[in-house]
């Protein structure tokens, strides 16, 4: 199937934008170039070209977009904040709706509830909820948006104690559906959109205006260690921490930058969160102990952080131009292992690197995210040079060509979807992908919002 074209006049184009509290630019626009420049965050130069880019300043301005992109048969990608390393918000011809804009926040103490935009950001959220001693199991960048990290599932901090994925925390949300209509949905009415939004990411039907967010009494506690691992021990301390028996208080996240066969080929970071210094201590303490025959001297003694140190060291190790990444989880230790290293040994860029994070067992609610694994291994290419798009491209590539089949599925927060839209399904149960289509096709039969599942509607030409 060809890509929707733009069946719009200059005299529709005009009287759409005068209907709008925001600021709209078309391709003939002289400002056309810098907003499309700056749409994603990663520097890269995505070839596809938006016919109209909207930068949304309310919900009628939402409902205006979708009103006219339905009479003019324009498909529309949803931005936040610009974090997608694909860039999937962007797509030939149709409309860009950025919802950065919409960052209203309004906290209740009394209720443990945050009710955002789509365009708050990590570190906000964390800032609102500070005096009232509560918490957020957010991105691990402070400037990650909470629309597309959410609505993706959510890998965030401390996310194993608070719900297992952030986006279990997520208990309504406020949407503007593809007939134009702003619905209220909760366990209790409209609850298949809910069920939706939690974890169909980009390939969902409705556009998300505000989220009501279960938050959390803050750690008063949160201290981190970080050990040395060397190849031949890697497996077996991956297998150690991905056991149910560990405190879901500890965050364990192996960084493999190393694997050039001189010192350690990963870093083990412990990160954990407590009421008390002293249990955060006992808990260090324990997993150190338990973990002795395979990790080397520690790298970084025990010291005291909080979640903006969690920012600024997660935002430190994403220091290139240049960005692609692509993920799988996993239940093989052993097998993940030697596929990374061996891989990382050839990667084109030095600052490459990839993370592997365990996952200890967890009963998800029935949601759109639906996958699981005792591993999450997921690979940030980074590099400079243009010249280079190519060669990280194909090694990113080749890795998880090798990770996939003894993979259990994928996360689409931060799966290639350049490289692998054909498999999107990947990225959900079974069960969970057939629901997801059949909802899509009784909420958005006209195909108002970008769907990434229609393979022809993706381009693959990107520099």
């Amino acid at each position: 199937m060809e890509s929707l074209q733009p069946r719009s006049s200059p005299d529709d184009y005009r009287v759409f934008s005068r209907s709008l509290d925001c600021k709209v630019r078309s391709r003939h626009h002289a400002e056309y170039a810098s907003w499309h420049g700056s749409a994603a965050w990663n520097g890269r130069r995505f070839e596809r070209y938006p016919e109209y880019i909207i930068r949304a300043a309310s919900v009628s301005d939402v409902v205006h977009t979708v009103f006219f992109a339905r009479s003019h048969g324009l498909s529309i990608g949803i931005k936040g904040t610009g974090h997608s390393y694909a860039g999937c918000f962007l797509q030939q011809d149709g409309i860009l709706l950025d919802l950065s804009l919409l960052n209203e926040l309004e906290i209740a103490p009394d209720r443990n509830l945050a009710i955002a935009g789509p365009g708050v950001t990590s570190a906000q959220l964390t800032h609102a909820l500070s005096p009232w001693g509560l918490a957020f199991p957010t991105g691990h960048g402070g400037s990650v948006g909470l629309g597309g990290f959410l609505l993706g599932g959510g890998l965030g901090i401390n996310c194993d104690a608070w719900g297992g994925m952030s986006a279990f925390n997520l208990i309504a949300v406020d949407v503007v559906t593809a007939d134009g209509e702003i619905l209220h949905a909760d366990e209790h009415q409209n609850s298949e959109l809910l069920w939706a939004a939690r974890g169909a990411g980009p390939c969902l039907f409705f556009v998300v205006t505000k989220f009501y967010l279960r938050c959390w009494p803050a750690p008063a506690a949160i201290t981190n260690c970080t050990y040395g691992v060397d190849a031949e021990r890697l497996a077996s301390a991956m297998a150690a921490l991905s056991e149910p028996q560990v405190d879901s208080r500890l965050q364990t996240m192996f960084v493999l930058d190393h694997a050039d066969g001189d010192g350690a080929a990963a870093l083990l970071s412990v990160t954990a969160f407590c009421d008390h210094a002293a249990e955060a201590a006992r808990l260090q303490r324990e997993l150190r102990s338990r973990l002795s025959p395979w990790t080397q001297t520690q790298a970084q003694a025990e010291q005291p952080v909080d979640f903006a140190a969690i920012y600024r060291q997660t935002e430190a190790m994403m220091h290139s131009r240049r960005y692609r990444a692509d993920n799988v989880l996993t239940d093989g230790a052993a097998q993940t292992a030697q596929i990374l290293l061996e891989h990382l040994r050839q990667r084109p860029s030095r600052s490459t690197r990839a993370l592997v994070i365990p996952r200890p067992a967890h009963d998800y609610p029935d949601a759109a995210f639906s996958v699981s694994g005792r591993f999450f291994v997921s690979t940030y290419a980074q590099w400079n040079d243009e010249r280079d798009d190519e060669s990280n491209r194909v090694w990113l590539k080749s890795l998880y060509d090798a990770l996939e089949p003894s993979s259990n599925g994928c996360y689409i927060n931060e799966f290639d979807l350049e490289e692998r839209s054909r498999s999107i399904a990947r990225c959900y149960s079974s069960r969970a992908w057939m629901r997801l289509r059949s909802l899509r096709a009784r909420y958005d039969a006209d195909g108002v919002f970008h769907d990434p599942a229609h393979t022809g509607r993706v381009r693959h030409d990107d520099s």
